[in-house]
């Protein structure tokens, strides 16, 4: 059953029969003992804090209802809008009426402008909430309290059905990392690239596709340490790995961060039968390095996972990898920014 009463404020006033956000819901401008609803409705109508009211929905022993006048509505208190068999509840006339927001996203109404926002759940993004992110760098963006975890992705944006599932670390060099695998040895970017759920991130076996996420920053996590270093493309300009693999020198120089800082550093996105992952390195005798051929670069740091070559096993972390069965296995994660 819906009452509804228009007046000077242009408002909609509905009743929802037996709901309430009883006194808890914040504090009450005014109670006051009415005749009728009508008068309840006209008091919060003439009250510019009023948003919406509380109505008994019996009479006491003077025949008069007690009318609640509440400076907000259902819409900023979704968690305090409760069942009550004492009080019927009626807001003015909303934009977030009709639940245009998805994805239990909170429709937060203007009603100055008769518009509204909606305060999308983690992950999801658009003006309704209807999408998921394209990455985690623009989860991020879109909402700087998202935390570490689990997220939806769809990097065309499209569709949703090539949408799919990855970690994003939210607060590594301030956050926005979209984590592309978890190893101790080597990782094949281009066929592993779904995620399973008995390997979560930080465990040996976590993967995701990264191979479309555009990104100008390349971040390594050793979990034995815990020690951190990422990457800066100099040219600031976004590229995808699907576009560069193979080729160090069409990926140009990059800065390091938590690493020495003597180097101009090279990126190289394999995947080979020698070597496959991401790899970073310094720049050595103005020599791009190949996914085979490490131009014979025994001083600079490396970040790599290990060779399928039983002389280069083992993965490198802010320590040269060119000598062999210099390093040993190690836990460590990549992502991208």
């Amino acid at each position: 059953m819906e009452y509804k009463l228009r007046h000077h404020r242009s408002y909609l006033l509905m009743a929802i029969i037996f709901i309430s956000f009883g006194s808890a819901l914040t504090r009450v401008i005014t109670s006051v003992f009415v005749p009728d609803g009508i008068d309840c409705g006209l008091a919060c109508l003439t009250s510019t804090s009023c948003f919406s009211y509380n109505l008994a929905a019996f009479p006491d022993v003077n025949g008069k209802l007690l009318c609640e006048l509440l400076p907000s509505d259902k819409y900023n208190n979704t968690d305090k809008f409760i069942a009550s068999p004492i009080f019927h509840h009626f807001s003015i006339w909303s934009p977030c009426f009709r639940n245009p927001c998805k994805n239990n996203a909170t429709c937060v109404a203007n009603y100055v402008n008769d518009d509204y926002q909606c305060a999308c759940s983690p992950g999801y993004m658009g003006e309704h909430c209807e999408g998921f992110g394209k990455n985690c760098k623009g989860i991020k963006r879109q909402d700087e309290s998202a935390v570490d975890g689990m997220y939806l992705l769809d990097p065309d944006g499209g569709s949703h059905s090539n949408a799919f599932q990855a970690y994003c670390d939210m607060t590594s060099y301030d956050g926005g990392w979209t984590m592309c695998y978890t190893t101790d040895e080597y990782v094949k970017l281009k066929t592993q690239v779904i995620y399973n759920t008995q390997f979560p991130y930080g465990s040996d076996g976590y993967r995701t596709d990264c191979n479309n996420i555009p990104f100008t920053e390349v971040l390594f996590v050793d979990h034995q340490t815990g020690n951190k270093a990422y990457f800066k493309r100099q040219t600031k300009q976004p590229i995808m790995a699907a576009n560069i693999f193979g080729n160090a020198a069409a990926t140009g120089l990059w800065d390091g961060v938590g690493t020495n800082t003597n180097f101009n550093y090279q990126l190289l996105v394999c995947d080979h039968s020698f070597y496959s992952g991401f790899f970073v390195s310094g720049l050595t005798g103005n020599c791009y390095k190949q996914c085979y051929s490490w131009c014979g670069d025994t001083s600079s740091p490396y970040f790599r996972t290990a060779s399928t070559s039983s002389s280069y096993n083992g993965v490198a972390f802010n320590t040269n990898g060119h000598t062999p069965n210099r390093v040993s296995n190690r836990l460590i994660s990549v992502g991208l920014r």
